[in-house]
């Protein structure tokens, strides 16, 4: 028996290809899909694409074959330089059309209290987020902030610190090819770095230098102090919150719980005017919109 399909209107699909954002999620109904779709008005499919490195292999793969392509993954342990360059060159299908949020994870930018009380579902004042915000922070911070310095340690060792062999002469035989691999001076030059990398001192300096830039120049987490509401594993701490300090009834008058909370905690925030969205938010939709007229006046 042949199943029968509506198949979709030839434009739907052109508009469909036309412009994506991959991001990450592993799913359809994950909360990064969800919410940036709503914040774009579904002007742009959003879709899911697995973890960072996926996005980033996916678009250092196709930015040449699929400039209508963008793909949008979360700061993590990428430094400011690397950041900002995205930002700066973002939407470019000659810079692999790859944002980097500013702020660790996508999530942390609904720890902003100014942004949360927007919300017409927060039960909490404003006063009340912000000593949340700050006790689920305080509980997590070292424990952050030393998976961030292995995460340092472990990117620096994964760069590409020796290149291929190009040239047949000199391995004419099992015994010169061994010999021209053990010869190589690279392999010392790495042994001395890792060594480097991983004595006492060093890994105490990355700790130190990472607590600076949480904390600032204060001595615990305070507002206003410090990066640690954007360095903050953001995902596990808005869960905390939503928990706290938001009540949310679906249509049929049950209490939302878990992440069908949190999604529509985002889904309520990204909807509200424009200028009430974070910086990032406004800057983003207006390269994706700039970006769509663009396309559309050229045809």
């Amino acid at each position: 028996m042949v199943e029968l399909r509506v198949r979709p209107h030839p434009g739907d699909i052109r508009q469909s290809a036309r412009h994506t954002l991959f991001v990450e999620s592993d799913t359809e109904s994950g909360f990064d899909v969800k919410v940036l779709d709503e914040l774009l008005e579904g002007r742009i499919d959003v879709k899911p694409l697995g973890p960072s490195f996926n996005i980033a292999a996916a678009a250092e793969a196709l930015f040449r074959h699929h400039p209508n392509y963008y793909f949008l993954i979360d700061r993590d342990h990428q430094d400011d330089e690397t950041v900002e360059r995205s930002w700066k060159n973002f939407p470019d299908a000659e810079t692999k059309n790859l944002l980097i949020w500013r702020r660790r994870q996508f999530e942390n930018y609904f720890l902003i209290p100014e942004y949360l009380e927007k919300s017409e579902c927060v039960a909490c004042s404003r006063e009340d987020l912000e000593r949340h915000i700050l006790k689920f922070a305080s509980e997590r911070v070292f424990l952050d902030i030393a998976n961030l310095v292995i995460i340092q340690i472990r990117e620096r060792m994964k760069k590409n610190w020796i290149q291929l062999f190009e040239n047949i002469r000199g391995f004419e035989t099992r015994e010169k090819a061994l010999e021209a691999l053990l010869n190589r001076k690279e392999f010392g030059s790495k042994k001395r770095d890792v060594s480097k990398s991983l004595r006492e001192e060093a890994i105490e300096k990355s700790f130190e230098d990472t607590c600076h830039q949480f904390f600032g120049e204060a001595d615990e987490l305070q507002f206003g102090y410090g990066r640690w509401l954007e360095m903050i594993s953001g995902k596990d701490v808005l869960r905390q919150i939503a928990d706290k300090c938001f009540r949310i009834k679906d249509n049929s008058g049950k209490w939302l719980q878990g992440d069908e909370r949190i999604l529509e905690v985002g889904k309520d925030l990204v909807r509200k005017d424009l200028l009430d969205q974070p910086a990032d938010f406004q800057d983003l939709y207006r390269m994706i919109h700039a970006r769509i007229q663009a396309k559309r006046s050229i045809r």
